[in-house]
């Protein structure tokens, strides 16, 4: 299909090609019809001049018997039997002058009218002496010596020639005809063999550009119907079926997109139901736990209990922590916005973070951090998102490393980065994911960079990762200076 791009110029090309093809037998036809009509009259014309030529030659002979009656036998009707023949001939004659067209036959004409008019001297002559006037001895001479031995010789020599003449042009016909029709039938045959090809070629170009890719199309709206949208149609063929099997490819994406997050809609549905439920239960043995470790904790304690008890309430913090972010990624959030910096929600942020920082002794390098405008943001939201990505940063860095948190607007945006110096992230973010990506820390939920997509979409902005070389990851939220989003108050 690299010639014919689609069906409608196939379709177009095949009707200008057949359109020839029927041209070019009704010219033919045409043609053999004309010479056919121009042939006939032609040998209708040399079979006249060859029957005139003939009629002549007999008209010639009863005109000479006629003298011979009327010297010979004294016959009183012979004179005007004579006339009659005569005025016969002269039609005859002219008839013949009429028909002749050639050249050769106007010639062979001429010799034989010139032969005919000194036999019609001699005749005339002979004919003027009256009956009867003849001596016997003479006669036969007069006829012999003057008529049949002169002026009718050469009549019969010239009209031989002219006879032998328009043989040659029947001849001359037929061969013309022979040799035209051989040609009609070669250029029919080489019209039927290209109307063969062209049906030939044209099924063939049907057969890979409509008929294959249908079929590969119907078995793939087959597989479609039974639920592998994996599946795609190979794009080929003609252009209407490549843009067909394109429009059916993108409504199996479409499909698959739209099951996939059916999927995801009802999982997360069943797991909102399903974790508060849990969420409850598992809280109430946890505060129950924790009062008791805090009743225990007292001073005459030794150390080692003291560690158990401190380490009880850790995990009982993480754990009920990590209860509150699953809530929140899977509970619709509503912003409440007023105008604040994202530095002020960063700093609240960092605030919290300061125990862990200095635990690792990572250094915070700020930068920019009077600069940025204020934008509407729901500062509790915007607190959690920026808490769980320093959160992940510090546990990324390693020890005596440098934590980097910047801040800055273009005008439409402003935008918060925060800047690591670990070995990257070990997988690629998905913001539409059904669950949460995968967590390095020893008691992480994953949740963090979900929630922190999940507030940035609130505020019509986004979150954005990349990696720092050597090593390390920058996050980035941006949020636009003006609201685009009508927020629940």
């Amino acid at each position: 299909m690299t010639r014919f791009q689609s069906l409608k110029t196939l379709q177009t090309l095949y009707g200008l090609a057949l359109l020839a093809l029927v041209i070019a037998a009704g010219i033919v036809g045409t043609t053999g019809l004309v010479l056919n009509e121009r042939w006939a009259a032609e040998a209708s014309r040399l079979e006249r001049l060859q029957q005139v030529a003939e009629g002549a030659r007999g008209d010639l002979y009863r005109q000479t018997k006629e003298m011979f009656d009327y010297h010979f036998l004294a016959d009183p009707r012979a004179s005007d039997q004579y006339q009659s023949y005569t005025a016969q001939l002269d039609e005859k004659l002219s008839e013949m002058a009429t028909l002749a067209k050639q050249p050769e036959e106007i010639s062979a004409l001429e010799g034989l009218t010139a032969a005919y008019g000194n036999a019609r001297k001699t005749a005339d002559s002979i004919m003027a002496r009256p009956s009867g006037t003849v001596p016997e001895s003479e006669k036969l001479a007069l006829f012999e010596a003057e008529l049949e031995a002169g002026s009718l010789s050469d009549f019969e020599t010239a009209l031989d020639a002219a006879d032998e003449i328009f043989l040659v042009g029947k001849q001359r016909l037929a061969e013309q005809v022979t040799r035209a029709t051989r040609l009609a039938l070669a250029v029919l045959l080489i019209l039927i063999v290209l109307a063969a090809a062209l049906l030939l070629f044209a099924r063939n170009v049907l057969q890979r550009a409509f008929l294959r890719p249908l079929s590969e199309l119907l078995a793939a709206m087959r597989r479609f119907g039974k639920g592998d949208l994996e599946h795609r149609v190979s794009e080929h063929g003609a252009a209407e079926m490549v843009d067909l099997q394109r429009t059916v490819n993108r409504m199996a994406d479409e499909v698959a997109q739209s099951r996939a997050q059916l999927v995801r809609t009802e999982k997360q549905a069943a797991l909102g139901a399903l974790v508060p439920v849990i969420a409850h239960n598992i809280r109430n043995p946890l505060a129950s736990i924790r009062a008791t470790a805090q009743l225990m904790q007292t001073p005459e304690r030794d150390s080692a209990t003291a560690d158990g008890l401190r380490g009880i309430l850790g995990a009982v913090d993480r754990l009920s922590n990590w209860l509150t972010a699953l809530l929140s990624y899977l509970n619709p959030q509503k912003a409440h916005r007023h105008q604040a910096r994202l530095a002020d929600c960063a700093d609240q942020a960092l605030t919290l973070l300061e125990p862990r920082l200095a635990e690792k002794s990572v250094m915070l390098d700020r930068r920019n951090w009077t600069e940025g405008e204020s934008v509407a943001l729901d500062t509790h939201l915007m607190e959690q998102a920026i808490y769980g990505l320093l959160a992940n940063a510090v546990e990324a860095s390693p020890k005596n490393a440098t934590l980097t948190v910047s801040t800055g607007s273009d005008g439409s945006n402003c935008w918060l980065s925060i800047e690591d110096g670990g070995p990257g992230l070990p997988f690629e973010p998905n913001p539409g994911g059904a669950f949460p990506g995968p967590t390095t820390k020893t008691y992480g939920s994953g949740l963090g960079i979900p929630f922190a997509y999940k507030i940035c979409e609130l505020h019509d902005g986004r979150l954005d990762f990349r990696a720092t070389k050597p090593t390390g990851t920058t996050a980035t939220i941006s949020v636009p200076t003006t609201t685009t989003k009508k927020d629940a108050a």
